[in-house]
């Protein structure tokens, strides 16, 4: 699933008259060459408790300005929903997400990868005006 979805987002992107580099090796992207992102696929597990939980790894060498955790569903078969987590709201190599998270990490959440994708398009000075 993966690697799907990192090839949708940067075709989305560039769609969008964005530009998208991939690192071959790391699957880091440079967007616009203004800012990296890396893609982490987060699967669901139950607790012995019956409750949901997603751990994310944050791969600290890459340092990415943005870590789009995908959470997966109960059944690790499609994407439930999307964390936008900026680098600077990162304070630990790793997180835990339950089902809702309060305020301070569900504002990072989106349902689709829209919001992402759409950091990539370009608008003229004149446009924004």
């Amino acid at each position: 699933m993966h690697p799907k979805v990192v090839a949708d987002a940067i075709e989305r992107m560039r769609v969008l008259g964005g530009s998208v580099v991939r690192d071959s090796a790391t699957d880091l992207l440079t967007v616009n060459s203004e800012c990296s992102a890396s893609l982490v696929i987060s699967r669901c597990r139950q607790t012995d408790a019956g409750t949901l939980r997603w751990l994310i790894r944050f791969d600290q060498g890459l340092n990415p300005d943005i870590t789009v955790a995908i959470r997966m569903d109960a059944t690790n078969r499609e994407a439930l929903d999307y964390y936008l987590l900026p680098r600077a709201a990162l304070t630990a190599e790793k997180l835990t997400l339950a089902e809702s998270n309060g305020v301070s990490l569900d504002t990072y959440r989106f349902d689709t990868l829209d919001f992402f994708v759409g950091m990539a398009q370009r608008t003229t000075l004149m446009e924004a005006a």
